[in-house]
């Protein structure tokens, strides 16, 4: 089921997503293993490949057994890993013109299957980290993923070196503790692409993905740099989707956005609207489709997924959950963020139904998630966000459930 859910959602993955929100680095190579593409892999089955993003089947490609490779020890559900990811003009530059923290956290995890959601918060002025922004999610093998690989693999990867990949054994840094790591490194014109892993937890420590020469107009780079690993504390468990919450299920939220520049009074609401179209249900969770409409026009669409282990903002929240979140209890907080997930210590009263509520709050932020107690089902959502002088505030409402 968690394979299936993979199909219909693959267009969220993490660095076209960074990428786009950062600086777009147009025609760089995402497949660091030799440039190899899905359908080269020897011993793939095609339905494998058409599960599997390119990258990923590219590391398949290259080091076939990381396909039948367990995942490292650390590897587990509630897993939270952070990266300081920069965009730079330049390799050597050093003048960021985007920067974020990313931070991927694994939902779910079985023998064939790794996901991962994918959060970013860009670091905005004065160094303060901005509400988080939901890419989606990652997908991975056991053996492999975006910011992993088996380490018993990495011991012997050596002897996949070859035309334009070198693969080496390098003193590193983790965490400011000295260690040591596989480099790989694979060029191909003006593109070049680097992959640092700690050969004891296999954990990704560095990645570069840079095109264009010195003298090249298109020349840039996005780089990426692990800041902390930790496993989040679950405040639930044997959580599963409800029932509501089926393929082709609608949920249309409404309501206003109001912006205050600093100058004088806000301007008028402007009217918003957004469309939820679950695209694959399983049990840990399910994938949506999102469009987004201001004043009557459409301004975006994206895929997110909302777990069934975590408290990440979904669409619902698990029986397991509501029967286990206390008001006024601390779920998580961040200790590179700053950002701390709770239960409201009131219950929200929504059309004459009392909410349960987590709460997200970071310096620059506050976000309400207001939860049907019996279904599950999101009902409410509020937003206030701050960027220097200015307030963004933004509440939306269920009004519509279709296609059940």
């Amino acid at each position: 089921m968690t394979r299936r859910l993979v199909l219909f959602c693959l267009v969220a993955l993490l660095f076209l997503a960074v990428t786009a929100i950062l600086r777009p680095l147009s025609g760089a190579s995402a497949a660091i293993p030799g440039g190899v593409t899905p359908g080269d892999g020897a011993g793939l089955g095609a339905a494998t490949r058409a599960d599997l993003p390119a990258d990923i089947a590219a590391w398949l490609a290259l080091m076939p057994e990381l396909a039948t490779a367990p995942a490292p020890p650390w590897l587990k559900v509630g897993a939270r890993l952070t990266y300081h990811v920069m965009s730079a003009a330049g390799e050597g530059d050093t003048t960021a013109s985007g920067e974020s923290m990313v931070q991927y956290d694994v939902v779910s995890l079985d023998a064939a299957t790794v996901l991962a959601a994918a959060g970013v918060h860009v670091i905005g002025s004065g160094g303060v980290l901005g509400a988080v922004r939901d890419t989606g999610f990652v997908v991975g093998v056991p053996g492999v993923g975006d910011v992993w690989m088996n380490p018993a693999a990495l011991a012997k990867a050596e002897r996949h070196a070859g035309q334009n990949l070198s693969i080496a054994h390098v003193p590193a840094n983790m965490g400011g503790v000295a260690t040591s790591a596989v480099r790989f490194e694979y060029v191909q014109g003006a593109a070049r692409s680097v992959s640092v892993f700690d050969d004891t937890t296999g954990i990704l420590l560095y990645r570069i993905q840079a095109e264009g020469g010195a003298d090249t107009p298109k020349r840039g780079s996005l780089i990426s740099n692990f800041v902390s690993m930790r496993q989040l504390a679950l405040a639930w468990t044997g959580g599963t989707t409800p029932a509501w919450a089926a393929v082709n299920a609608v949920l249309r939220y409404e309501g206003t956005m109001t912006v205050n520049v600093g100058y004088g009074t806000p301007g008028p609401p402007l009217a918003v609207a957004m469309l939820g179209r679950i695209t694959h249900s399983a049990p840990a969770g399910v994938c949506v489709k999102w469009e987004t409409y201001l004043s009557g026009r459409k301004t975006e669409e994206r895929y997110s997924l909302s777990p069934s282990a975590i408290p990440s903002g979904g669409v619902f929240l698990p029986q397991a959950a509501l029967s286990a979140l206390k008001a006024g209890q601390v779920l998580d907080t961040d200790p590179i963020t700053g950002i701390t997930v709770s239960v409201a210590q009131t219950s929200l009263n929504v059309d004459g139904k009392q909410l349960l509520v987590l709460m997200h709050e970071g310096r620059s932020f506050r976000r309400l998630y207001g939860y049907d107690r019996q279904s599950g089902m999101l009902t409410y959502f509020g937003e206030t966000s701050k960027d220097g002088v200015s307030t963004v505030q933004i509440e939306l409402r269920l009004t519509g459930v279709s296609g059940r």
